[in-house]
């Protein structure tokens, strides 16, 4: 006759019939109010956008002029809201919070360029709050374009010295709010490969139900933070450099960010009259496969 089974047996056992997985380790980031009925605390922090040093850069206002560069993010825009109204993704369990992460292969390519103009073109949108985070403390090219400070910002809320409230920055567009950087340092890695961003995001999908969170990251060889946050975004707009950027740079990019299964790629700073179609365009990329879906939409 078999022997009774002990504690140890008895609550594997229980474990595997509830399937219940350990706990991970709690984050230094928490809960702003996610989850309770508290209304999220109002924003304190505002923000009036420079529009001279913006054009200056490039950066236009969608509602403002039909400049091509407006337009041809409008049709990366519309490619990504397309795909949110899929069976495919209609049907996941990740609907929200909806992030994009702006990254390039090397620096000066185009991404804070592309990050700006893609948050502006969902700004324009009645019932889209889009949340710019700038996601590269190092550097910090969004706030330096937008005249924001850097701090507080986004690695000190992931480190829990400051309030997701306390952070954001709401510009003078009713529908755009901005995340600055925050400080740097050598623990901004961790904080960006760990559970906090996930965390942050959820909260920020709490605070804002109808959103969009356009994160503007380093570049995918010049910093390990992409692939630590590709794991918990739902796409990726890969920005190449017309003439410039090379295939075994976006080869080794893209192996970097395979935990991301939607890949698009911006071409920049192609010359004009380059293509019959306007000068950016996009196709989706997955993982282990290698066609996509080539062409503006």
């Amino acid at each position: 006759m078999d022997s009774p089974p002990g504690l140890i047996e008895r609550a594997a056992a229980r474990l595997r019939d509830a399937n219940v997985a350990t706990p991970a380790p709690l984050e230094r980031h928490t809960p702003e109010f996610r989850g309770t009925a508290v209304e999220p605390p109002p924003l304190t922090r505002q923000v009036v956008l420079d529009r001279t040093h913006l054009a200056q850069r490039g950066i236009s206002m969608p509602w403002a002029t039909t400049a091509r560069i407006v337009e041809e993010y409008r049709i990366i825009k519309r490619n990504i809201i397309f795909r949110w109204q899929t069976p495919e993704y209609l049907a996941t369990a990740q609907q929200s919070p909806k992030v994009i992460m702006v990254t390039s292969s090397k620096p000066r390519e185009g991404k804070t360029f592309s990050s700006i103009n893609l948050a502006l073109a969902f700004a324009a949108e009645e019932n889209l709050v889009t949340v710019l985070i700038d996601a590269d403390p190092v550097r910090g090219d969004a706030a330096s374009s937008l005249k924001i400070p850097f701090e507080p910002g986004l690695t000190d809320v992931l480190a829990g010295e400051v309030r997701l409230h306390e952070a954001l920055i709401q510009t003078d567009l009713a529908n755009l709010v901005v995340l600055p950087p925050g400080a740097p340092g050598p623990h901004v890695p961790e904080l960006l490969s760990g559970r906090g961003p996930g965390l942050l995001f959820a909260d920020i999908a709490a605070r804002y139900p109808e959103h969009v969170i356009i994160m503007d990251t380093a570049p995918c060889l010049a910093s390990t933070d992409p692939a630590g946050l590709a794991r918990v975004v739902n796409q990726v707009v890969f920005v190449v450099e017309a003439g410039q950027t090379q295939r075994a740079e976006i080869e080794s990019s893209l192996n970097l960010l395979s935990s991301c299964r939607h890949i698009s790629f911006v071409l920049n700073k192609a010359p004009a009259g380059s293509s019959e179609h306007f000068g950016a365009y996009s196709y989706y990329y997955e993982p282990g496969k290698t066609e996509g879906k080539a062409g503006v939409d």
